[in-house]
């Protein structure tokens, strides 16, 4: 078992040490098992306000909740990015993540890149989300705080470009 951990190690180890450089600011993990939650009965974090969170790293924030609900049905980040005082504007949903956590914590995906798109407007604080719907969230010191579903599209021209070169090396 030894021999085969070292042989293993000794061909792999090059392979790994000579990957690129990668962006960090847009790092995802493949999710290769969905995690389903619904064994908690709220959310197990969700996200703390901080004033100082700036507009780029909101940005970011966004595209990753994005794609913890639409693309990688990843509940634990999609609610460490929602505040304890999520307002709903769905006819029918009470506000709060406690009421929404029965539908999202089973880790079900909504879509993929491909066939949904993303975009989060600077100007007004508001990221989108188009799969079989669009969805639009405020974003509030860093977190999502409020929510609409119902007539909504994604703006054109004033969708928030990421930064994409950022490398480690």
């Amino acid at each position: 078992m030894q021999l085969l951990f070292s042989l293993v190690t000794a061909i792999l180890a090059p392979v790994v040490l000579a990957a690129p450089a990668r962006d960090i600011s847009l790092r995802h993990e493949p999710f290769h098992k969905r995690e389903n939650l619904c064994n908690l009965s709220a959310p197990p974090a969700l996200c703390q306000p901080d004033p100082t969170v700036s507009v780029e790293e909101t940005a970011l924030r966004a595209y990753k909740f994005y794609r913890a609900f639409v693309v990688d049905g990843d509940p634990r980040t999609m609610f460490s990015l929602i505040d304890s005082s999520y307002i709903q504007h769905h006819p029918g949903y009470q506000s709060g993540p406690r009421v929404i956590w029965p539908l999202f914590c089973n880790g079900n995906k909504l879509g993929n890149e491909q066939g949904t798109a993303w975009c989060f407007d600077a100007s007004t604080n508001m990221s989108y989300a188009r799969y079989s719907t669009t969805d639009r969230w405020r974003w509030v010191d860093g977190c999502v705080h409020e929510h609409w579903d119902q007539g909504e599209s994604i703006p054109t021209a004033k969708c928030y470009k990421l930064n994409t070169t950022t490398t480690v090396s």
